[in-house]
């Protein structure tokens, strides 16, 4: 399933407003199912035996499921909307972003002993709350799809080689890697290269590219040399 975004802005800016209708929709009915299925178990209480209890847990994990991917569509949502192009010439510190980052996701990094790093790094033409879900969603990958090895991840940043009004920024981890076919799939919305070994919407580099391209960028996926993964994406510089 894909969704390329038409270049006539009419019909473009349409999307957000179609997925936040159908998110709205959506929440509703399966706050439902949720809630009568929780209310049923605690009724029945042992009357259910193991069978029907195991029937109404797999219908509140499915219902689990199925939030997480609302939640991911009204993100997705969120990320086809234009920024604010007076917040994203003013501009954010990405080291602040980074920081920000790794604080609100301290449980995840320190569960599984991951070393995340990036210092001095400059800053850019995008709002903070934009670059923030960005760096959640690179680094929420590197800590999701990793080796044997506690993940490291590197974040930095460059001029552009190609323009020097654009930072190039860099995030690269030790993880599992992502073979060469599948480094343009992974963008596409719902992909999921590795089915459902791993939890999520198959989202979050879809939202990436989004971001992204909404300020002019580029995104991509590359292998690094420790046998990890490299997420390069441009960015403007920020007006001094």
């Amino acid at each position: 399933m894909s969704f390329e975004r038409d270049p006539n802005a009419q019909s473009a800016g349409a999307w957000p407003q179609f997925f936040d209708h159908m998110v709205h929709d959506l929440r509703e009915p399966l706050r439902s199912v949720q809630a009568f299925s929780e209310l049923l178990r605690e009724i029945a209480g042992t009357r259910l035996g193991s069978e029907g209890d195991q029937a109404v847990g797999e219908i509140l994990s499915g219902a689990a499921r199925l939030r997480v991917l609302i939640e991911g569509l009204s993100r997705f949502a969120w990320s086809l909307e234009p920024g604010s192009e007076q917040a994203e010439n003013k501009g954010c510190s990405l080291q602040l972003a980074l920081d920000m980052t790794t604080i609100s996701m301290d449980k995840a990094i320190t569960a599984c002993g991951a070393t995340v790093t990036g210092e001095n790094l400059p800053r850019v033409g995008i709002t903070l709350e934009r670059l923030a879900r960005l760096l959640e969603n690179t680094i929420g990958n590197s800590l999701l799809f990793r080796g044997e090895a506690p993940p490291i991840i590197g974040v930095s940043a460059r001029r552009d080689p190609d323009d020097p009004g654009w930072w190039l920024i860099r995030i690269e981890d030790n993880g599992t890697g992502i073979e060469p076919a599948d480094r343009e799939a992974v963008f596409k919305p719902f992909m999921r290269v590795y089915g459902r070994k791993y939890p999520g919407a198959g989202l979050g580099l879809s939202i990436c590219r989004n971001l992204v391209e909404n300020c002019g960028g580029r995104i991509w996926m590359d292998a690094a040399a420790t046998g990890g993964s490299v997420c390069f994406f441009t960015l403007p510089a920020a007006e001094d």
